[in-house]
């Protein structure tokens, strides 16, 4: 009998694929088993990894259920419409920013004033008229500043709680006799914020009537309730507005003051709206208030420059304007 030798199946030893199927066809239904000893392991059951490739060179996906989306198939994250973090940075903003209310009582207060040089206030104001010293109600009033601005929100900045007088009420009252030497009653205060320069020039006895504009609406509500309890020696009322969007004032005003305001161009250009001829307007200007004026002189158009007065803190100055007439 003649010896059969081996079976052969050409270069590989993989097996062919049943008749009537190409090799490629067995390929892709699978059924292609990888060579013996070639070192690759076949895929268990439920492994969870990927099907042999059918020889495009991508792998075939897993049927398993733990699959990736098909968005990704990279192996990437999925990304974010951003909403989480967006949530995430307005909680920590909230939070961060989050207003600590400090010490208000009347004894942490006191403690506060009673460092400062009230004898300088004293200086400037004119002797006692009415039945409260001015000092006593200037007092007061800082005292009601300092208060809401550690317990309810910001009307000066913490730093300067501590410096009250110098940096606010005599800068605010410094020029008062100058002012009161023109006679004017009626003055309207432009960016009124926590009532510097109006109430102390009020209690010092400048004008009779004063009007003061505020478009923030905290800030008004502290002057209204401040001045609803004071006994100050002047009409006193509050406008929450934009001085600009005003245009129903009941009269026209004579005197007008602004301090921390705009421009000297864009200030002087809402006053002319609601000061009448001959009025006058006193601004507070810092160091560059020479080259503010000159750089712009549209202002002249309505006003003309009368006068200046330096004030003891460094480099600040209040300027006066008088309204041309027509």
């Amino acid at each position: 009998m003649r010896r059969r030798g081996p079976r052969r199946f050409g270069k590989s030893s993989t097996p062919t694929a049943r008749p009537g199927k190409s090799r490629q066809a067995a390929e892709r239904s699978g059924t292609r088993r990888p060579s013996e000893g070639s070192g690759t392991r076949r895929p268990s059951e439920g492994s969870g990894t990927r099907r042999p490739s059918d020889g495009s060179g991508k792998p075939r996906p897993s049927d398993r259920s733990n699959k990736p989306r098909p968005s990704d198939r990279s192996g990437k994250r999925r990304p974010s419409d951003g909403s989480g973090r967006r949530r995430r940075a307005v909680e920590q903003k909230a939070t961060t920013t989050r207003r600590r209310i400090r010490d208000a009582s009347p004894v942490t207060v006191e403690r506060i004033l009673v460092k400062q040089d009230w004898g300088r206030v004293a200086s400037l104001l004119p002797s006692a008229g009415g039945a409260t010293e001015p000092t006593a109600l200037l007092r007061e009033y800082c005292r009601r500043v300092i208060a809401w601005n550690r317990s309810v929100s910001n009307l000066i900045s913490k730093n300067d709680e501590a410096r009250i007088v110098e940096r606010h009420v005599v800068e605010s009252i410094e020029p008062a006799a100058w002012m009161a030497a023109t006679g004017i009653a009626d003055w309207l205060d432009f960016g009124s914020g926590a009532g510097f320069p109006a109430i102390p020039l009020a209690i010092a006895g400048v004008g009779t009537r004063w009007t003061l504009v505020e478009s923030r609406r905290i800030k008004t509500l502290f002057l209204r309730k401040t001045l609803s309890v004071m006994a100050i020696p002047a009409e006193m009322s509050v406008v929450n507005a934009r001085l600009e969007m005003i245009d129903d004032l009941s009269r026209p005003f004579l005197g007008f003051t602004a301090r921390a305001a705009g421009k000297i161009s864009s200030t002087l250009s809402m006053a002319a709206e609601c000061i009448a001829a001959g009025g006058s307007a006193f601004l507070w200007k810092g160091s560059s208030w020479n080259e503010e004026k000159e750089q712009d002189r549209s202002w002249e158009a309505a006003w003309s420059f009368v006068d200046q007065k330096a004030l003891t803190a460094e480099n600040l100055i209040v300027l006066r304007f008088d309204k041309r007439h027509s």
